[in-house]
């Protein structure tokens, strides 16, 4: 009896923290990328220590999700994050909304508000997830970013330069009737991919080229258990954090922010990455 008591009590408590706490968290991550050594370091819990002008810092977001569950306010903890540690370029890797079919579209004004708060200097890039093509809702998605000063790659780059560095960034939607997995490196100093589903990184026929891939897509299983957790499709070679493809190229997957089926998390908070870009002629003097 007793027994069964503690169980339903353990059981409670977990449903709690995941749909109530857990679910509304954010982790903060933060990697020190050096470009001339091809090292990582991660310095989420010292990042000040390693922050220098000639550095350029990058904000990776992912899978958002928002639904008549997951509400535009839900942005506030990531703005208050962006403005804490003011990065040079913010990105978004796909899944604005989880279903256009069920979008409250009472909370479309609310949302470009919110999204409209995220600045930085070099400014601000999205693509598209699968969950923003559901239902035709990529034409709905397209307009959002648009009205929220977001530069929306369709299987095509942009290329970006200041006083700190140049960038090119390429990105792919592997949904788009024109999808490319083949691009010319360029010039620039750093060279970015930015794709939803990290699996198809299988798919890029230059990968040595790019020094960056940043992706969402898995959720970091959502729920993980210590002995299990599920993966999706698209998802299941590379399902969060970091991976070394080669020599050269170096594959992020974000664990992302909000939740699809239902509203919990578990064991995978809601994360916001920072990548601190240090360039090749900067010299570490010890």
């Amino acid at each position: 009896m007793y027994t069964l008591i503690l169980i339903a009590f353990l059981l409670t408590g977990l449903l709690v923290y995941s749909f109530i706490i857990e679910s509304h968290l954010l982790k903060q991550r933060h990697y020190l990328i050096k470009k001339d050594k091809r090292t990582v370091l991660d310095i989420s819990k010292a990042y000040d220590l390693y922050q220098a002008e000639s550095n350029l810092v990058i904000a990776h977001i992912s899978d958002l999700h928002f639904s008549r569950w997951y509400k535009p306010r839900r942005m506030n903890r990531i703005i208050r994050s962006t403005i804490q540690n003011k990065p040079d370029l913010i990105i978004i890797t796909g899944d604005l909304i989880d279903n256009y079919k069920k979008w409250p579209h009472r909370s479309t004004k609310r949302l470009i508000e919110k999204l409209k708060k995220l600045q930085a200097p070099l400014g601000k890039i999205a693509v598209m997830g699968n969950h923003d093509h559901l239902n035709d809702g990529h034409y709905f998605v397209k307009e959002i970013y648009q009205h929220a000063g977001f530069t929306l790659l369709d299987n095509e780059s942009v290329f970006g330069s200041d006083d700190k560095t140049s960038m090119n960034i390429v990105g792919i939607d592997i949904e788009s009737p024109k999808v490319s997995f083949t691009y010319e490196a360029t010039l620039a100093e750093w060279q970015l991919l930015l794709l939803h589903e990290p699996d198809y990184v299988s798919r890029i026929t230059n990968l040595p080229n790019y020094d960056l891939i940043l992706s969402g897509h898995s959720h970091g299983g959502q729920i993980r258990l210590p002995f299990y957790y599920a993966k999706t499709k698209g998802a299941l070679k590379y399902t969060d954090g970091l991976y070394l493809l080669g020599n050269e190229t170096l594959l992020s997957v974000s664990s992302g922010v909000g939740m699809t089926k239902i509203p919990a998390r578990l064991g995978v908070p809601p994360e916001i990455l920072y990548y601190h870009l240090e360039p090749q002629q900067q010299l570490n003097v010890s």
